[in-house]
């Protein structure tokens, strides 16, 4: 895995345009994201877990999920007398501590209800891409930008503001500020212009609005390719997280950087991790 881990950081340093300071580079992390199903049991404990296509993750980072899931409890949103079935997200951060050795840690989950219905949830029904900004293309600068959206019942953009911006660069701190702004407004100035199918069963049906969350992802090497980078490791600088004003006066219940590209999420999970996300 050290290899492996390595080869993405290097992939970092060489693919930037811009210079970096040591500081900077020590916040230099690899990740990947994992998926699967946990079941929780009604007290909040964790009855068992499956994880997506575990002959591609690394065998260090599947120690790292069983040592670390069966010891959560959960809060749930509404009282449950059976055992819960929610699909899990999970962030994994490796590292470097030295030529030998690197630090493996859980950063970030989310979790959904794996039971419900497509029609359940918000869905895109109008989503073009965003442009890539040509200052950013003409420095090499890729990253993610997570977006938290307010949809209205019209199924239009209500509120739109920007979670978190993470780097697969890096550079001055000045450089950095400039480039999360940068894809920051590519994504935002689209996702006005987004609509979106609105639920026509379950519990959420009658809300006057939905709070979602959304990955919008820049990467120069996949622009009109599909490339499947699950259980592999992949570089970035991770970014600050923004308070939303409308979500002040609500628990944060769900990690914006544990959302695949591509897929979008209820801000307001079914249930809410109560313990440490854990790491070795």
């Amino acid at each position: 895995m050290k290899a492996s881990i390595a080869a993405a950081l290097c992939t970092l340093s060489a693919c930037v345009a811009w210079a970096g300071t040591s500081d900077i580079r020590k916040t230099a992390e690899a990740t990947m994201l994992v998926t699967g199903i946990i079941d929780v049991a009604p007290d909040g404990g964790v009855y068992g877990y499956t994880l997506d296509r575990p002959e591609r993750i690394p065998a260090p980072v599947v120690d790292l999920i069983k040592s670390s899931v069966p010891g959560w409890k959960f809060q749930f949103a509404e009282r449950v007398n059976a055992i819960q079935h929610a699909t899990m997200r999970l962030r994994i951060v490796a590292k470097p501590v030295d030529d030998r050795h690197d630090t493996l840690r859980i950063s970030s989950a989310s979790f959904g209800d794996a039971d419900a219905a497509a029609t359940d949830h918000v869905t895109y029904k109008d989503r073009h891409p965003p442009r890539y900004p040509q200052e950013a293309i003409q420095s090499r600068v890729d990253g993610t930008v997570f977006l938290l959206m307010r949809v209205n019942r019209q199924g239009q953009v209500q509120d739109v503001a920007v979670e978190q911006v993470n780097l697969g660069v890096y550079g001055r701190d000045s450089q950095m500020r400039h480039f999360r702004a940068v894809l920051g407004d590519a994504a935002l100035d689209a996702a006005k212009h987004w609509t979106y199918n609105l639920p026509t069963t379950g519990k959420h049906v009658l809300d006057p609005y939905w709070d979602v969350r959304v990955p919008v992802q820049f990467n120069l090497h996949m622009q009109g390719t599909s490339t499947d980078t699950y259980g592999k490791w992949e570089p970035y600088i991770p970014g600050p997280h923004e308070w939303i004003p409308w979500q002040r006066n609500k628990p944060m219940q769900a990690s914006s950087d544990a959302i695949p590209e591509g897929s979008i999420s209820s801000a307001d999970q079914p249930m809410m991790l109560m313990t440490a996300l854990g790491g070795a």
